[in-house]
């Protein structure tokens, strides 16, 4: 038997027939149904694009958009935006078919990737012999596409380009491999027959080894070439420059219009029509910041801001508590910790605001988180601010992270304090609520139900009409400049939502404002106020931990604290370093303490082999920043979780309650 729909070396032939077999299977399998609009192959939902539109079209629609003497620029980011998506699609292609297949070796796992390649419809693939693939920084692989649908489509459009038109290939095919062989990679057309070459032609490898690989492969190839600058390297940062870029025409832009402001200040009779102009095109800068800023910094950087901060903090917690009393250093140490604290304070509130946060969901009563966080707030108020309560016996209790609804009651209360510069009282009230009609009521997102509802009531300023339909924006602040971040409120909003609740406001100039937060009310039954709280932070008793983080300044870090508190650490870099450690340790191993995210395998699947291998070890994970894919793996793992950074005394009362709490369980993940 040969192989039909892919070319490869002898030595890959046996796993890519395999692969053809299943794959080609896995397309015979196709239903489609036009009258409901859909195409089903598999069980899998999938859709038929025009070729030119991810292409040609999408290139010039780009250029339109940027102009004719913006078209190295325009295609720049087209190229970019195209690479990046592909990537992600062909990462996501690979895991669905890894899991259906079963597949473990790498090779394995590339091979179905050229094949459902070509019957896609994307092109037909062929490895040559140079190709060295390998789960490491050396993976090497010269591929053709001698038919790619990116070049068809510009050949058939009759346009010929200066630089290599088979971008999303180039993203899928390094996407697949990345996915399979666990390395960071990219690929680059150095031929493509958009540009007159007679075949596409990509390198893949390693982002740091990528343009040596190509200026290697220019210098020595005997095949057709163009100039050494007909081609490009994929770009990760492209974006990051051009948010970059956002935020600086941004702060350029807020400077006009406060120039434009004052200028209209002098000239009253425009007041009002270039007061409309500013508030319009802040809007406008904001919406754009919420998608573009704010989604993809707590999506892509939280995990490692995250990773960096439990450095810092864990470094600090550990130094502070070595140094003797009164040592002249103490004073910096605390200091790198409150900066560390702060600094995580606030990626936590972006996270929140995504809705990205990885929390930990306890059952809690309202009138407990209100009472304790009013005893902190009547110390930072002042005394021209008078706290008062107004407690019902019968709120009830809520599925909360405890920190993050103390963090909503805080900011609100605060913000009222902000709102009253001559003093006033607040005013904090709890009482159960049964919604019958949530839309009557404008609170949006929920539906009818028993409700916990919490009310911050001012006697302030109070707010006009276009301060409040912008009052939960990212950004938007009313205090002077240097006194707000603009978070608070949108943190708030976030964490509400987040937990299944809404947040309503009124308010009126001169009248106060009141903020109401509806939260879903658990069943009734007996709550002792904070008892899910305590934790015991006894020292170890000698146990084995198995610790697992790809970040080795982190895990070097973690395993000083866990020494420091008595345990025997056994360190690994990736899932595949921990099986081996778990297979040959002689010992019990009383504790898996892992990274979710790992390079070559995910927390939770890890954790399902240890415990096969080893039934008596708990397991706690730990983590900075949860998807929601993330978090569906993670509450279906047995184990407990911990949210990146921590302090030591935080890590260590955390793994003594899992090494207490005896059997097993079901770890209590966000919901």
């Amino acid at each position: 038997m040969s192989l039909k729909t892919v070319r490869v070396p002898g030595t890959m032939e046996a796993p890519f027939l395999e692969a053809e077999r299943h794959v080609s299977r896995y397309f015979r399998d196709r239903k489609d149904d036009p009258e409901h609009g859909t195409i089903e192959i598999f069980g899998e939902r999938y859709i038929l694009v025009r070729a030119a539109s991810l292409s040609v079209d999408f290139h010039e629609l780009v250029e339109r958009i940027y102009g004719a003497e913006r078209r190295d620029e325009a295609d720049e980011f087209a190229r970019s935006i195209l690479f990046d998506l592909a990537h992600a699609i062909g990462k996501s292609d690979a895991r669905g078919f890894h899991a259906k297949m079963g597949l473990v070796d790498p090779i394995a796992k590339l091979s179905a990737g050229p094949i459902h390649f070509a019957h896609a419809g994307w092109a037909f693939v062929d490895i040559l012999p140079e190709s060295r693939p390998s789960p490491d920084a050396e993976f090497f692989l010269i591929y053709d596409h001698p038919y790619s649908f990116e070049s068809d489509a510009w050949v058939r459009a009759g346009t010929k380009r200066e630089l290599p038109a088979c971008t999303m290939s180039a993203g899928y095919s390094s996407g697949w491999c990345e996915e399979s062989f666990g390395v960071t990679l990219v690929a680059s057309e150095v031929l493509c027959r958009a540009k007159g070459d007679p075949v596409c032609r990509f390198l893949m490898a390693h982002p740091d080894r990528i343009a040596s690989q190509v200026e290697r492969y220019l210098a020595h190839s005997t095949a057709p070439r163009a100039p050494a600058s007909a081609y490009a390297i994929p770009d990760f940062f492209s974006r990051k420059r051009m948010e970059e870029e956002l935020r600086r025409a941004q702060g350029e832009l807020e400077e006009r219009v406060r120039a434009r402001t004052e200028e209209l200040l002098r000239a009253n009779a425009l007041l009002k029509h270039e007061m409309e102009q500013r508030r319009r095109a802040e809007r406008q800068l904001m919406q754009t910041q919420k998608l573009e800023a704010i989604g993809r910094l707590a999506g892509g950087v939280a995990h490692d801001f995250n990773n960096l901060m439990a450095v810092v903090l864990g470094s600090g917690g550990l130094l502070a508590r070595r140094l003797p009393e009164g040592d002249p250093l103490m004073p910096l140490v605390e200091s790198v910790l409150q900066a560390g604290e702060r600094a995580a304070k606030l990626t936590q509130q972006l996270l929140a605001f995504g809705r990205a946060q990885p929390l930990v969901n306890e059952r809690i009563d309202v009138n407990d988180v209100v009472q304790g966080v009013a005893r902190i707030l009547e110390r930072i108020l002042g005394e021209s601010v008078r706290l008062t309560l107004s407690l019902q016996p019968g709120a009830g209790a809520v599925r909360a992270d405890r920190g993050q609804l103390e963090q909503v009651v805080m900011n609100l209360v605060v913000n009222a304090r902000d709102a009253m510069p001559a003093g006033g009282t607040v005013t904090l009230t709890t009482t159960r609520e049964e919604v019958s009609d949530a839309r009557s009521l404008e609170l949006d997102g929920i539906a009818a139900g028993d409700y916990a509802r919490i009310e911050v009531i001012d006697d302030g300023e109070g707010m006009d009409e276009a301060t409040l339909e912008q009052l939960f924006e990212p950004f938007f602040t009313t205090k002077d400049a240097g006194k707000g971040t603009g978070l608070g409120l949108a943190t708030v909003y976030g964490i509400v939502k987040q937990l299944g609740g809404a947040i309503s406001v009124t308010s009126a100039v001169g009248s106060g404002s009141r903020f109401t937060i509806h939260l879903p009310r658990l069943d009734a039954r007996s709550i002792v106020p904070g008892a899910e709280h305590l934790v015991d932070a006894r020292m170890a008793h000698g146990e084995t931990v198995l610790l697992v983080e790809d970040q080795a300044a982190l895990r070097r870090v973690v395993r000083e604290v866990l020494e420091e508190f008595g345990y025997v650490v056994i360190e690994a870099g990736d899932a595949t370093a921990a099986m081996h450690a778990a297979t040959g340790h002689d010992s019990p191993i009383h504790l898996l303490l892992t990274d979710v995210l790992l390079p070559n395998a995910s927390g939770p699947e890890l954790a399902e082999h240890v415990l096969t291998l080893r039934p008596e070890a708990r397991v706690l994970f730990m983590s900075g920043y949860a998807d929601d894919a993330l978090l569906t793996r993670v509450r279906g793992a047995s184990g407990s979780f911990l949210a990146k950074p921590f302090s030591p005394d935080a890590l260590a009362r955390k793994i003594r309650e899992v090494l207490d709490a005896g059997s097993p369980s079901k770890m209590s993940a966000p919901k």
